[in-house]
């Protein structure tokens, strides 16, 4: 595939965004602004999620001539889980309940739970851009 036909600059911007957020959380003493800080964690979590959601989902599409009726959530991790892009299924499944909670239920509760993934998620996250770049580095 070539570099122009899959562009990841707005996922990378996402994620850079989410590791720093995090960061800041991890280092933060003053109770009041870790408040703030996981706000921002939470909603960099759901637009990087949902950047990385539907770049995979792209790139089936144009490697793979997948079409939207293959392409449920659930298949896309599924189908790049078996193309060697995720590291785990399961935790992608995961990623995706969480940011449902996020959108329908607005329970703060549950919601400063995704903090608690967070680290997963931009470890996973991270292996699936290296893993894209590469593959557009070959052709």
């Amino acid at each position: 595939m070539k570099k122009r036909e899959l562009n990841l600059s707005l996922l990378k911007d996402s994620f850079k965004t989410l590791k720093e957020c995090y960061a800041d959380l991890s280092s933060q003493q003053d109770e009041k602004l870790k408040v703030y800080i996981k706000d921002s964690c939470v909603k960099r979590f759901e637009y990087t999620y949902e950047s990385a959601r539907k770049i995979m989902s792209r790139f089936l599409k144009k490697e793979y001539d997948k079409t939207d009726k293959d392409l449920s959530v659930n298949n896309v991790f599924r189908e790049m889980y078996n193309l060697g892009y995720l590291k785990n299924f399961e935790n992608w499944v995961c990623y995706r309940e969480k940011r449902n909670v996020t959108s329908h239920e607005y329970n703060l509760e549950k919601t400063y739970g995704i903090i608690d993934i967070i680290p997963q998620f931009i470890e996973d996250a991270e292996f699936l851009i290296t893993q894209l770049e590469n593959n557009l580095e070959e052709d």
